[in-house]
């Protein structure tokens, strides 16, 4: 929902700018033990203020291999507390309270021309920003028990509104490639993106994000944001995940309906990670049959009669409609915008279909060859 703009005349109140100010207090009230982490982010700096070490530990930890100092001031900051820590209750809600029934997550929005709100009901998640600003508050009731949701992608709405507003669209897609050239690996929840990213990190090449990145669309370039990926337990032991790098919660249902458990990258493949890669082509993972229309009906079998990947050209509205949904669905306000750029960016390179084998490092070899072929 929006802010009610009748209700703002009769009071002369912007009630999402209202509620930035009550947030952000509580924040200060919350911050006697804060710290805060240093990143840089597709290119700017941002300073995540944390106010208790379980918020770094659980929500911060998967941006650390972005660190960076800087000099001056950050051009962007989200601030984090939670109550369990800290003691200070969020405000009270502006809005009317809507319920979660058990496994959804649906989120009340308000907008106006400073701010945005998005209060959870599912997760409870709060986060408001002024995004021209470049500041966000972000808040959860007990960082020690933050949703697999919100660990798998941290504070990504408060990332959405202020990279947006500095011309990064945050695109629901991988990517990986080598020595700085790479492709999108793009498709809804569930079509393969994870296991294919990581198995190419285990080939060797560069991975600067398994599920988002942020996208700047002038010079074609993926920035990485979080480090962590989500796998299925089959998807878990063909690449041969080591357990450590495996989230203590285990394998938890997902909304894409099999259960996933978060992989850490750092350390799973600690040397693959990378900061930013030039996209030079789109890649769409499937599980389609040996006779889809980019393949030959005879296509090549492998030793054991399984069928071995095969890549094929898809047109640039086949590529749309591949990243396109999902990444307008979660980019809430940005919607319009984001298709935009998506239309712009398979307009400017190519786009692929890859029918996946059951063999990884097969299908990682056939996106290292096609990285190589257009970088």
């Amino acid at each position: 929902m929006s802010a009610d703009p009748a209700a703002e005349r009769a009071t002369g109140v912007d009630l999402a700018d209202a509620y930035f100010e009550q947030l952000r207090d509580r924040f200060e009230d919350a911050s006697a033990s804060s710290g805060s982490l240093d990143v840089e982010m597709a290119g700017l700096p941002l300073r995540l203020h944390y106010a208790g070490e379980a918020l770094r530990a659980n929500l911060l930890a998967p941006f650390e291999h972005l660190a960076a100092g800087f000099a001056g001031d950050p051009v962007l900051a989200i601030s984090a507390f939670d109550t369990a820590s800290s003691g200070i209750e969020p405000p009270e809600p502006l809005w009317d309270p809507v319920e979660a029934a058990p496994g959804t997550n649906p989120v009340v929005r308000l907008r106006s021309a400073q701010a945005c709100v998005l209060a959870a009901a599912g997760s409870r998640a709060l986060t408001a920003a002024r995004p021209e600003a470049g500041e966000a508050i972000f808040h959860l009731p007990d960082a020690t028990a933050v949703p697999a949701g919100e660990r798998a992608a941290p504070i990504r709405e408060a990332l959405q509104l202020l990279m947006a507003a500095r011309g990064r669209v945050m695109t629901h897609a991988g990517a990986v490639g080598r020595e700085g050239h790479g492709v999108l690996l793009v498709g809804r929840g569930g079509s393969g993106k994870s296991t294919l990213a990581l198995s190419c990190a285990l080939a060797g090449m560069e991975v600067a994000g398994d599920d988002y990145v942020l996208l700047e669309p002038d010079s074609l370039t993926a920035h990485a944001m979080q480090s962590t990926a989500k796998l299925t337990e089959d998807s878990a032991g063909r690449l041969r995940v080591p357990a450590a790098a495996i989230d203590p919660a285990g394998f938890e249902p997902t909304l894409e309906g099999p259960a996933k458990a978060l992989v850490d990258l750092r350390t799973f493949t600690p040397g693959a990670l990378r900061r930013r890669l030039r996209i030079v082509a789109v890649v769409a993972p499937t599980t389609s049959s040996p006779t889809s229309s980019f393949l030959s009906d005879s296509g090549s079998k492998d030793e054991v009669g399984r069928r071995n990947p095969r890549l094929g050209r898809i047109s640039a509205a086949e590529g749309l409609r591949a990243v396109a949904p999902s990444t307008i669905v979660q980019s809430g306000f940005g919607g319009g915008g984001s298709l935009a750029t998506l239309a712009g960016l398979v307009r400017r390179v190519p786009s692929y279909a890859l029918d996946l084998s059951p063999d990884p490092a097969a299908n990682a070899a056939v996106v290292d060859s096609l990285v190589a072929g257009l970088g």
